[in-house]
């Protein structure tokens, strides 16, 4: 009998080894300093495959927060990627290293901006590292809800904006049959366009940096 538990014990241990983290990713988070009339700015990290093994690994770009008029991209060792690609394939050999950098382009806008990359080992999904990427954003990022939100004007013909002291990142503007329509990246004083949108009854889901919601609440497009 002991000598069975034994067995499964090392079977145990054994299995559970190969699940271990074989992946790093520094600085994390990897900041970054952006003027208004910069061309490009990147962030800069370093993704490393620590195993003996060559592996395929898949990044995943969250963009949490940036302001209108702001474009992002992902480099990795292999190519700078346009900015509408969220998703990418690396594979490292062993002990090998890709820069892992996210790029911004203000486009002559002052603002700010936080991203998520997640990269994860291809079928392990315990192989998993997340970086953060922040542009112009030097202190933690609020989670106290200050004060209630508002919608104005409200009804609205063509755009809309929130008053609220609460960490707002996005906006989803819904039909009441649960067809998402729109959705805004938010930003202080920032005017939300829905004039393209049949007249009618709507609702607005506002979420903070980690896609938790805040609030609904009903807009009348009319």
């Amino acid at each position: 009998m002991v000598k069975n538990l034994l067995s499964v014990l090392l079977f145990t241990v054994l299995s559970l080894s190969g699940f271990s983290q074989t992946l790093t990713l520094s600085p994390n988070p990897a900041t970054a300093t952006v003027n208004a009339n910069d061309p490009d700015v990147p962030a800069k990290a370093i993704v490393k495959n620590t195993s003996e093994e060559t592996k395929e690994f898949k990044w995943v770009r969250n963009i949490l927060n940036i302001s209108q008029g702001w474009e992002t991209a992902v480099c990795d060792f292999n190519l700078c990627y346009n900015p509408s690609v969220d998703s990418m394939t690396l594979t490292l050999g062993p002990g090998e290293e890709s820069n892992m950098d996210i790029h911004i382009y203000p486009n002559g806008v002052v603002g700010e901006a936080k991203i998520e990359l997640t990269i994860t080992e291809v079928g392990v999904d315990t192989n998993t590292i997340k970086g953060t990427y922040l542009f112009n954003v030097t202190t933690p990022v609020k989670t106290a809800y200050l004060g209630e939100i508002a919608l104005y004007p409200n009804p609205t013909s063509e755009y809309f904006q929130i008053n609220t002291r609460e960490v707002v990142a996005k906006l989803e503007v819904y039909n009441l049959f649960g067809d998402k329509h729109k959705t805004f990246y938010a930003y202080k004083n920032k005017r939300y366009f829905i004039g393209d949108l049949s007249n009618g009854m709507y609702l607005v889901r506002m979420l903070d940096m980690n896609d938790a919601v805040i609030k609904t609440l009903r807009l009348n497009k009319r």
